[in-house]
């Protein structure tokens, strides 16, 4: 019983034994751990959360826990060898010291799992985090300590994919061919996402940029002089430029997006797309709305859409990594070519959020962790990260998420001659939509508000009207919240590609509901 105790709580079975003095000292000092430890979590768990994810600390945290399992182990063995009848017989010897490897094995396995997963995570952040006196940015914020976001109205984060085909740089890629702005509001984590077509003609730069002065009528590269060109050939034009810099692609894209947003750019995280295969795979997947059959593999121009395969219709499909990458990439049987495919890209991001959950997390950590450090390179700091794991933290209680995108032909947006002012016209007024019903959602509500009038329910309707009816989606140009981009229904493919009698054909039950959030 008393090595059982100190199993449970480390001295508690040595009191009242000759080193009753040591196991007193053992729990004052757990107990004096416990309320410092506690006391700092409680007050701010978010930052405490993000300045442990710093290498440094994830190494002393790491160590420590080893410590703690030596020493533990130590006391339970002393505990049953100070505590044990001096006559035994071989067989209760033996009884004894198997009991006695079992309490030592459940407290040391998990404080060595945890150990591990500590030095995990401190190889991931350094590999992926820099450190803000040894890396350079030229768009980089410099943040106060005790108020991160003091005099900030937005923290803007740029989300940019690459892909590392044939053709490309190894690691990253060298054509952002997807690019997203989260706009975030720093006081209650109401978002944003902003999202730029690749195929934008001659876009601005930030009035007060270095390349704003090279590039005066907007960038051009003398071919395409498309928006996802800017990353790698801006720094390659004018190498002078970015001198400063570790990050100049990032920041010559930060400044193009500062530009046509009129909003500044704060930091950048860079996704390598078919790195997006690993992650998905190391969450076990991700489960997506799926509103036409989509083709994986192929193009328009070379008449193989779905060589590879398709994606079935339907709610909620499992998709496994490679699946994940051609619902985000595909645009072979498209509806609304670059729109749907900007769309999806979103879907994505906001299910694997959603789906991160602690169990996952914890279950697959080790291959969670390689698969993010391969795939991501971002300028934001490991000092940064207590602000960011906060402000992280603030989106998802919030849970206001809007989408904005610009698409060529769809309302008045011209990807070859944009009108930078009404975009950025039309950014204002996305945000203040977004600001306005997070007002609304975080106001007092009245304490005995008058009912509502009763509605008709479902099962009074005509089927017609539950089954198969189509949200109504905001266009390019108009805030949408991304539940809805994301729900449920039934889309006509793009073209006439034939789709093998194979792909399993989704039809909905007559109680179907008009949307699935996902």
């Amino acid at each position: 019983m008393r090595t059982l105790g100190s199993t449970i709580l480390p001295g508690l079975g040595m009191l009242g034994t000759r080193l009753h003095r040591l196991g007193l000292l053992l729990l004052s000092l757990i107990l004096v751990s416990a309320v410092v430890v506690g006391l700092i979590v409680l007050r701010n768990p978010l930052i405490t959360a993000g300045s442990a994810l710093q290498s440094g600390w994830m190494r002393v945290i790491a160590i420590s826990l080893i410590v703690i399992a030596a020493i533990w182990v130590l006391v339970i063995i002393g505990t049953y060898l100070i505590s044990r009848p001096r006559r035994l017989t071989s067989g209760q010897r033996t009884a004894g010291g198997v009991v006695v490897g079992l309490l030592t094995f459940v407290v040391s396995a998990p404080l060595s799992v945890a150990s591990s997963y500590s030095f995990e995570t401190a190889k991931l952040s350094s590999n992926v985090f820099g450190s803000e006196v040894k890396s350079q940015s030229q768009t980089r914020p410099t943040l106060e300590k005790k108020d991160p976001w003091a005099g900030m109205e937005r923290v803007n984060i740029l989300l940019a994919g690459g892909d590392s085909g044939q053709g490309r740089e190894a690691e990253l890629g060298n054509r952002t061919d997807t690019m997203m702005m989260a706009s975030i509001d720093p006081k209650t984590g109401a978002t944003l996402i902003v999202q730029l077509p690749r195929n934008m003609q001659n876009p601005i730069f930030a009035p007060n940029s270095p390349l704003a002065s090279v590039f005066p009528y907007g960038f051009t590269d003398g071919s395409d002089s498309f928006l996802s060109s800017v990353w790698e050939d801006a720094p390659a034009m004018y190498p002078d430029l970015f001198q400063e810099t570790d990050y100049p692609g990032a920041d010559a894209l930060k400044w193009a997006f500062e530009g046509v947003t009129g909003q500044k750019v704060d930091y950048f995280v860079m996704v390598n797309i078919d790195g997006l295969v690993n992650l998905i795979d190391a969450m076990g997947g991700v489960t997506v709305n799926v509103n036409f059959p989509i083709a994986m593999g192929g193009s328009t121009s070379d008449g193989n859409c779905g060589e590879i395969g398709w994606i079935p219709e339907g709610p909620d499909r499992h998709l496994d990594g490679e699946e994940a990458m051609w619902y985000a990439r595909s645009r072979c049987n498209s509806p609304g070519g670059d729109f749907g495919r900007m769309q999806r890209q979103s879907c994505l991001i906001n299910a694997v959020i959603d789906q991160a959950d602690p169990g996952t997390m914890l279950t697959r950590y080790e291959d969670i962790a390689q698969a993010a450090g391969d795939m991501i390179s971002t300028d934001i700091p490991q000092e940064h990260l207590s602000a960011i794991v906060d402000l992280a933290g603030r989106v998802q209680r919030e849970g206001i998420v809007n989408r904005i995108s610009f698409v060529h032909g769809v309302n008045g947006y011209d990807s070859s001659y944009p009108d930078f002012d009404q975009i950025k016209a039309d950014i204002a007024s996305a945000i203040a939509e977004t600001q306005e019903q997070a007002e609304a959602k975080d106001a007092p509500q009245p304490v005995n508000p008058e009912p509502a009038a009763p509605e008709a329910s479902a099962s009074t309707a005509e089927p017609d009207a539950v089954d198969q009816a189509e949200p109504e989606v905001a266009g390019p140009g108009e805030a949408e919240n991304i539940t809805d981009a994301c729900a449920y229904y039934h889309q006509e493919p793009e073209g006439d590609w034939y789709i093998p009698d194979s792909v399993p054909r989704y039809t909905p039950p007559a109680s179907q509901p008009a949307q699935t959030n996902r």
